[in-house]
């Protein structure tokens, strides 16, 4: 019966870049969105190692701290590299979604197991071996995805175009799976297509 139990600790979160007062608000901006590209994926490993649950929740948070930051940035870049890329942090937060959520229901009934009265325990035995058969569906799922991410070369041109805080940390690469950029992606991306690829035909259009 699986009893998955997090850590407590807050990691998705670090310092944010010094800024220069001098600096215009592109170059600004160009810097914290760096920074929080760099922030999700040294979240990532945690994530799909899968021992500590708060992994999944931490990649969630920082996702959403870089989109916060390129919502506000939209009109500083050329859409026709910006917009793959902002598209691609929103992907982020909603393909780790049911994992998490499985993550939540498994600690819970985990919990209630503790508390319950004997008489209660095949009940929720039954309930957490099906979450848990849910939660590796979903893992596959958020492992594929992150793969596929791998294939259209999205933390390359997110490094390319934002500077070196933006790039992925090694150990990001190695706790990938191996992928051939084949697996499903949202609606709205060509499937497979890398994200280079993408910001050519949008330069042309």
């Amino acid at each position: 019966m699986a009893k998955p139990t997090g850590s407590g600790k807050k990691g998705a979160k670090s310092a944010e870049p010094a800024l220069d007062p001098g600096q215009t608000y592109r170059s600004a901006m160009r810097d914290l969105i760096a920074h929080r590209w760099g922030e999700l994926w040294r979240a990532v490993p945690v994530a799909l190692a899968g021992e500590d649950i708060e992994g999944v929740h931490d990649v969630r948070v920082a996702s959403r701290r870089l989109r916060a930051a390129m919502d506000v940035a939209v009109d500083c870049f050329p859409s026709s590299w910006y917009r793959p890329l902002h598209a691609a942090a929103r992907e982020i937060t909603g393909a780790l979604g049911e994992v998490r959520d499985r993550d939540v229901l498994l600690e819970f009934f985990a919990g209630e197991h503790l508390k319950a009265p004997r008489e209660e325990w095949p009940g929720l035995d039954r309930l957490i071996n099906r979450v848990e058969r849910e939660r590796q569906t979903a893992r596959a799922e958020m492992e594929a995805f992150f793969a596929n991410l791998d294939a259209r070369g999205v933390a390359r041109e997110a490094a390319r175009r934002f500077g070196p805080a933006a790039a992925p940390p090694s150990t990001m690469t190695t706790a990938l799976p191996p992928g051939n950029g084949s697996v499903a992606v949202a609606p709205g991306h060509a499937a497979g297509m890398p994200i280079d690829a993408t910001s050519r035909r949008a330069a042309r259009s």
